[in-house]
């Protein structure tokens, strides 16, 4: 019998590398889902303040009021690692503050991002994955479309699956091109989630009313993620 205690439609948002597309991916899902599904955004800790916070490029690009997101626990300004950063900074990162901050945000509506890919470490002694692990959080993983993405992909999600964290699924962005297609039937095949889906990048900068309508027509567009958020992350019993 299907529980609804255990429904939980918050998520961690994590990318196969720095780069890869998962703030894209963020505005995206924010553009065409916070104002109808009450979504936030949180980073909970960001570097590489000095060039651009993910935050401020979610909410620039969406044009969504501030109480739809989340202010970061930790802000550093190197672009590096959370554990690099916090100690060229002289700022020590605390486990269990974050812990318990992740454990009360995720009993709302919220996509958390990730800084980097799995494997990052926050501090010196935790890594991403851990972090994910020890709060109990659902996770979609946002891959490249290019040349190269399966073997990232598959060595992402499997080190997901590996450490027993639940995977809502894979998500591709990236300019569309002749293996796109490829390399998405061979992450599937192969790897321990299925594929969620796919948006280009848009040819263009685009204007918060024209990514508004770019998000609602191009991302999601079989409605699988919300329908997996609201509806199909149940315990079966």
């Amino acid at each position: 019998m299907k529980n609804p205690k255990f429904m939980n439609p918050s998520f961690f948002v994590t990318g196969t590398g720095t780069d890869i597309g998962k703030t894209y991916f963020a505005s995206l899902f924010m553009a065409k889902y916070a104002m109808s599904h009450q979504f936030q955004y949180w980073k909970p800790i960001q570097t590489g303040t000095s060039e651009a916070s993910d935050t401020k490029s979610v909410q620039n690009a969406t044009g969504l009021p501030s109480q739809f997101f989340v202010s970061p626990m930790y802000e550093f300004q190197y672009p590096s690692s959370p554990a690099h950063a916090s100690a060229l900074e002289g700022v020590t990162i605390s486990e269990k503050k974050l812990f318990s901050e992740i454990k009360v945000q995720r009993e709302k509506r919220v996509l958390i991002e990730g800084a980097g890919g799995v494997a990052v470490p926050i501090t010196s002694e935790l890594l991403t994955w851990q972090m994910i692990q020890a709060t109990n959080l659902n996770v979609i993983v946002v891959v490249g479309s290019e040349l190269g993405t399966i073997n990232h992909s598959l060595l992402t999600l499997e080190s997901l699956a590996y450490h027993n964290i639940p995977i809502f699924g894979f998500y591709m962005v990236g300019k569309e091109n002749d293996l796109r297609e490829s390399n998405a039937k061979e992450i599937e095949k192969w790897g321990p989630a299925p594929f969620l889906g796919y948006t280009p990048f848009p040819d263009k900068t685009l204007s918060q009313k024209e990514f508004s309508s770019f998000a609602k027509e191009k991302f999601d567009d079989k409605q699988t993620i919300i329908e997996i958020l609201l509806e199909g992350n149940w315990d079966e019993s």
